[in-house]
């Protein structure tokens, strides 16, 4: 019961921080990241191995905007391209024990 509130939490927080990010506080995508990494983990090997996928888009654009590398459009579309290609070949090819993996080490 308390992880399903935990996960559920932190998808709520990525997705307000998400929507906060887009329209201009470019900070909020490291929180957004956190956020869905942590919904994946606890949800685990059910919906959270499609999910981990997002954490990789979202970090491509914190990482962009930490970096002052999106100026327009153009470079928005290329890291959110970017992003999206990283986290499908991450979730299709490597194994599942090292996409949790800071957590696996602690079990």
């Amino acid at each position: 019961m308390i992880f399903s509130v935990i996960a559920f939490a932190t998808l709520s927080i990525s997705i307000v921080s998400t929507f906060f990010a887009i329209k201009g506080r470019h900070h909020l995508y490291w929180i957004a990241a956190i956020g869905i990494y942590i919904f994946s983990v606890i949800t685990g090997f059910s919906i959270g191995q499609i999910t981990v996928g997002f954490t990789f888009v979202f970090l491509a654009l914190a990482i962009g905007n930490s970096f002052k590398l999106i100026k327009n459009k153009f470079h928005f579309s290329a890291f959110l391209g970017v992003g999206c290609l990283v986290g499908f070949l991450i979730v299709v090819f490597v194994d599942d024990y090292w996409i949790f993996l800071p957590l696996p080490l602690f079990s």
